[in-house]
């Protein structure tokens, strides 16, 4: 009977199978690739897996060994990001993520790509082809995000069997810094030389064909042979115009009574530069750019408003009631946004009433720890302008005559996960040498979303960290860029948001995004455009998510097809399958016993 009892122990541990405790699991196994951390740095493959459960929304992530990065932000925003492309509801299910690698790597968001696609997988039950490698990181809308470290993580690919690898659109060719010691005499000179690396080439020579992808979906389409079937864009911003044109007008009849005011005190100078910027707004206003004149309006104003303040406000006495007076109006403000209830239409007007009370609130701590009066006056005064857009973005919201209502603790729920993936862009920008003016931009809008937080002004944060990943993101994004890289992504930008918003305003009536595509199109700045369309389509892709209006997503078989042995593993569980093990196990160990005697 004892060597019995050994026989029965290995084979319940044999047939029961370790994914047991899940409820309706399905898993999905792939390789990626990662660049070690250290001195020296080499890439690496990875192996991901993702097991999609019924659940509530969680998210788990175990890495073996640590990265430098927590990945667990980057493997939110693939489980939230998944759900969201498919039309599948996030808080009916559970993801239990697992990466292992056999040294340190520099994890975060550089996975992030890689991630969603196996979990589009694993809920959609999709083979995956074991020779596609990918690297990339993962933003909201679905759009693939640059990364570092590709040559390195090229060769890693190649090494273990790669036929396709995916790259980030834009990063064909990439620059890499080698470390090279000159001998003089007695002495070693060490100097580093930054060199320009083609890796469509040197995946050429490496026998892997490297393809850029925009988005999640066109990865997608190589790792299975399925993308999402897509509608042609069709938009019409007309349908905005009334709206947009509101907050013109009223924000042009308060720069108006404003300049009245002032006239008397303000310099010919002050008055004529001031004029200058009403008259651009006028003619904004005349060619149907309502947003673009309303923010010209609002710039002339905050002038109007610092010659204001600085002629009326020329002592102690008068200074401090004027902050007493605009921090009034602030908590007055914030109190009554108690009054509405969230959905999908006033998530966008909330949260930008939301964002603007935030900046306002932060101008004034900044102008009572100033120290210096000109400072003060003028932090004061935008803070006041900033209180007085938020209750105009407010004055929209009687317009919205029907809505989807939804839960303040999912609107919480998924700002907390954008400003998860916007801090570890923000940690992984710095460690690629970004560019250093759009992080700082990025971090303060980081901060802000964490403000917003704290005060339960969800919708505003969720927008901040919104805009946070486009600031981060496109400081990666334009390292080493020229002029015609830029033009490029401009133009591609440009038709996406249209695409973007031709999706949402079949359901919902996106005006913030359509406010910042117009005002994308009027600005000359180019790097301005692009921001300006890249958060106009990641905030619609927001509201459509939200709204659910991916529910009909459908799946198609594209013209590449899966040729390599798939890594998908399906898991079916009976619920009580453990006990039913153990009785039949017990039942085999009696009778072999009975048999023995």
């Amino acid at each position: 009977m004892k060597k019995l009892l050994p026989i029965v122990f290995a084979l319940m541990v044999l047939v029961t199978p370790s994914y047991a405790q899940f409820v309706n699991p399905s898993k999905t196994c792939i390789k990626a690739v990662a660049v070690t951390s250290g001195a020296q740095p080499r890439g690496v493959a990875i192996d991901i897996s993702v097991v999609v459960t019924d659940g509530d929304g969680s998210v788990y992530v175990s890495t073996t060994p640590y990265t430098e990065i927590d990945m667990q932000g980057s493997a939110q925003l693939a489980a939230l990001t998944a759900c969201d492309l498919l039309g599948i509801n996030f808080n009916k299910h559970d993801f239990f993520y697992t990466i292992k690698a056999n040294a340190p790597i520099v994890g975060g968001p550089s996975a992030g790509g890689v991630m969603t696609v196996a979990t589009m997988a694993a809920l959609a039950n999709l083979s995956i082809k074991s020779d596609v490698f990918m690297t990339g990181m993962i933003y909201p809308d679905g759009f693939i995000g640059p990364v570092g470290g590709i040559p390195y993580k090229l060769q890693a690919a190649a090494s273990n069997g790669a036929k396709i690898f995916l790259i980030p659109h834009g990063q064909r060719v990439v620059y890499v810094q080698e470390t090279k010691e000159e001998r003089k005499g007695p002495f070693i000179f060490i100097h580093t030389e930054t060199k320009p690396v083609d890796v469509v080439k040197l995946g050429e020579k490496l026998g892997v064909k490297v393809i850029e992808v925009k988005t999640v979906e066109e990865a997608l389409n190589y790792y299975t042979g399925y993308t999402i079937k897509k509608q042609a864009p069709s938009i019409n911003l007309s349908r905005y115009s009334n709206l947009l044109q509101h907050l013109a007008e009223k924000m042009r009849s308060s720069t108006l009574n404003l300049l009245d005011s002032v006239r008397s005190y303000a310099t010919p100078e002050e008055l004529s530069s001031i004029q200058g910027m009403i008259d651009n707004a006028n003619k904004s206003f005349s060619e149907g750019n309502y947003y673009t004149a309303t923010s010209q309006y609002f710039t002339a104003e905050i002038k109007l408003r610092t010659i204001q303040y600085t002629k009326k406000l020329d002592n102690e006495n008068a200074l401090n009631t004027e902050f007493s007076n605009v921090e009034n109006e602030l908590n007055e403000t914030v109190s009554s946004l108690d009054r509405y209830k969230p959905g999908v239409e006033s998530l966008q007007i909330l949260g930008a009433t939301e964002e603007r009370l935030a900046i306002a609130k932060k101008l004034i701590n900044d102008a009572r720890s100033s120290g210096d009066y000109t400072t003060a006056i003028e932090n004061l005064a935008f803070a006041k302008e900033r209180i007085e857009s938020a209750k105009l973005w407010l004055s929209l919201m009687p317009e919205i005559k029907k809505d989807v209502y939804l839960s303040k603790e999912d609107i919480k729920r998924r700002a907390e996960l954008y400003l998860t993936q916007a801090d570890s862009i923000i940690v992984y920008a710095k460690s690629i040498h970004g560019i250093d003016s759009l992080i700082s931009e990025a971090e303060n809008s980081a901060a802000l979303a964490q403000s917003q937080l704290a005060e339960d002004m969800y919708s505003g944060a969720a927008i901040s960290s919104i805009d946070a990943i486009t600031k981060a993101a496109i400081s990666i994004e334009l390292i080493n860029a020229d002029r015609n890289f830029i033009k490029s992504e401009v133009n591609s930008s440009e038709n996406y948001t249209k695409a973007s918003l031709s999706e949402a305003e079949k359901y919902i009536t996106p005006v913030l995004p359509a406010a910042y595509f117009e005002f994308g199109k009027t600005s000359s700045n180019p790097v301005e455009k692009l921001y300006y369309y890249k958060l106009s389509a990641r905030i619609a892709k927001l509201m459509s998510s939200m709204a659910g209006v991916r529910s009909n997503s459908e799946l198609v078989r594209s013209q590449i097809a899966p040729q390599s042995i798939p890594t998908k593993t399906n898991i079916k569980v009976t619920p009580g399958f453990e006990c039913i093990l153990s009785i039949v196990a017990l039942a085999s160990l009696a009778y072999l016993v009975r048999r023995k005697r």
